[in-house]
């Protein structure tokens, strides 16, 4: 403000950051995989990203579970570079599935997936928990007269290993003398 100047010029230096970001976020890991094969029916799904996403983008609207075309309802959480699908009920067995990341979810920079990325699986049976039974015998409980050849068999009420027949697990007694 008094007229005064500068005794030299005052030089400095900086740089630039690097270019804009404008490189599309890929799916880089999903569970489970594509195409696999007696997953579990009552867990959750994930989807790993290639980078962060901006996690206002990450929800129920753009991660997606559908059987045929039924939308399965869920709820997401996001953490880090992955996205967790937990559905509100349990899937159903032997099920085929598909799950989508839609185009609107963005990275941090508002880059979208360059496509949607869908990905198949198929849910395992029900577990058999129910104990087999013998439903019927030849010779019948308390048969008499029976011949003395009579083979002995005994029917089931499921099918069996056949591995688990065996002398040891099926015998025949004369009151506490096995017979071979």
């Amino acid at each position: 403000l008094a007229g005064n100047v500068p005794a030299s010029n005052y030089v400095w230096t900086f740089n630039t950051g690097g270019s804009a970001d404008t490189t599309a976020p890929m799916v880089s890991s999903t569970f489970p995989e594509n195409a696999a094969t007696n997953v579990p029916f009552g867990g959750n799904l994930s989807v790993t990203f290639s980078e962060a996403m901006n996690p206002l983008t990450v929800t129920s609207a753009t991660v997606i579970l559908t059987q045929g075309t039924t939308q399965i309802p869920g709820t997401v959480t996001y953490a880090g570079v992955t996205a967790i699908f937990n559905p509100l009920t349990p899937l159903a067995p032997n099920t085929l599935y598909t799950a989508t990341i839609t185009t609107g979810a963005t990275d941090l920079t508002g880059n979208a997936l360059a496509n949607n990325y869908a990905w198949t699986f198929t849910t395992g049976a029900i577990p058999d928990n129910t104990a087999p039974t013998v439903i019927s015998t030849d010779p019948a409980n308390s048969a008499t007269a029976v011949p003395l050849n009579k083979k002995i068999a005994a029917i089931f009420s499921e099918a069996m290993n056949p591995l688990t027949i065996t002398t040891a697990t099926f015998t025949l007694a004369n009151g506490t003398t096995l017979v071979a």
